[in-house]
């Protein structure tokens, strides 16, 4: 009786606070974003540090995310097309066995000693090419997995999976290159592929309607039309891409930033690299608890402000309790952005377009290494920290820019609005 009445407990918390835990087709999404985001975050800091061991450089930090990010400026279109003519799930199957697959070959390499700066860069362009193709669909299945009113809730929760990923991925990765060493953690980032794969293939697709066959072309042509001729969509996503020119890459750099600004070792980088989970999953529980809060808007534009502010604090930090509060608040505005930014335009985007619309939303990732490599050759030259401080500078820039441009976004209710009328 006790048992029962704990469960029914649990499932009333369950329904009050993450109602998109209720579709079963959606919990095993769920489920196999943590295995898959665990995985991509102890990635973070297993090839990081990797890199530094064969290198001792910063540039080549960057230079391994630019290769990373190319396929997702060329190929995330293609993968937008894609993921509105075929069966999402299986695009989201494929290109996930590929990158675990990839893994396995650097797992082995670094295992007898054989691995290479040429083999990761092979593996970032696997990477990078297998999300432009996975995410468009993995982001649009959301969509088809649970009602509308329930969408915010859904990317909510598809937020603070990743973030807590952020958490457990870093410290894991940090505690096992300490004790086992760095083929150990790829080994491991095997097994998180594998039950995602698994929790992939417990979901059926959901049906859709049927469009008329046209050519790629014609495709890519009215998904950047569309965003083209909507002011709102075109501002969205400029929101999105500033944080990636100026702000991500400050993750990307935080490996030199531990050893080289801080004197510290991969502990205190999974450590660092914990606490921006712990803030950004403190943000996705907020964005969780409170989805369906009305002004959206500007909740986007006091998260960016903030978020570019507090990478000019960060870059003067030389303490590790410092740099991780000061991180940790990090996590929590990006968080709060990236789940509002990507909710929003959920729910404005019709079906149809769902996945081009999200694919040029993963674009301004890809478009990150115009920030990425001169702030990396900063970082080189004149140091980690006068390479983060312009990072938040322009951060902040691009939101203040964004708002006198398109103030209207500042009363944005997106689930109250009219889906935008089609080119």
């Amino acid at each position: 009786m006790d048992s029962l009445l704990l469960i029914q407990s649990l499932s009333r918390i369950r329904d009050r606070l993450a109602p998109a835990l209720g579709y079963a087709q959606y919990s095993r999404l769920w489920q196999a974003n943590a295995g898959s985001q665990i995985a991509f975050w102890m990635q973070q800091v297993s090839q990081g540090w990797l890199v530094l061991e064969l290198t001792e450089s910063a540039f080549a930090l960057g230079l391994l995310a630019f290769f990373r990010s190319i396929p997702m400026l060329l190929l995330s279109p293609i993968g937008g097309v894609l993921a509105d003519r075929l069966d999402r799930r299986a695009i989201v199957i494929t290109a996930q066995g590929l990158i675990g697959i990839t893994m396995l070959v650097i797992a082995i390499l670094v295992q007898i000693e054989r691995v290479h700066i040429v083999h990761l860069v092979i593996s970032s362009l696997v990477v990078g090419t297998s999300f432009a193709i996975n995410m468009p669909a993995r982001t649009s299945l959301v969509a088809g997995l649970v009602p509308r009113q329930h969408l915010s809730n859904a990317i909510a929760l598809h937020s603070t999976t990743m973030n807590t990923a952020r958490i457990f991925g870093p410290s894991i990765a940090g505690l096992i290159i300490g004790a086992f060493g760095i083929a150990v953690t790829y080994f491991t980032q095997v097994l998180g592929y594998v039950w995602s794969t698994v929790n992939m293939f417990r979901i059926t697709s959901p049906p859709r309607a049927k469009r008329p066959r046209t050519s790629t072309l014609t495709d890519l042509r009215e998904g950047f039309s569309y965003v083209a001729r909507t002011k709102t969509m075109l501002a969205l996503m400029m929101l999105a891409l500033g944080p990636s020119l100026f702000g991500m890459p400050v993750t990307y750099l935080m490996p030199a930033f531990v050893r080289q600004s801080l004197g510290a070792g991969p502990e205190a980088l999974g450590f660092l690299l914990g606490a921006l989970g712990v803030g950004a999953l403190t943000g996705s529980v907020v964005v969780v608890t409170y989805s369906n809060f009305r002004f959206k808007g500007r909740v986007l534009f006091g998260a960016i402000l903030m978020h570019g502010l507090l990478l000019i604090g960060l870059s003067s930090t030389r303490s590790i309790e410092t740099a991780a509060i000061a991180i940790a608040f990090v996590g929590f505005f990006q968080s709060v952005y990236m789940a509002t930014n990507q909710a929003t335009l959920l729910l404005l985007v019709p079906d149809d377009l769902r996945g081009r619309v999200m694919s040029l939303r993963m674009m301004t990732f890809g478009l990150s290494p115009l920030g990425l490599l001169p702030m990396s050759y900063i970082a080189e030259v004149r140091g980690v920290s006068i390479a983060m401080w312009l990072g938040g500078l322009f951060t902040f820039a691009v939101g203040v820019c964004v708002l006198l441009w398109a103030r209207n976004l500042w009363n944005l209710q997106p689930e109250d609005e009219g889906l935008p009328d089609r080119p």
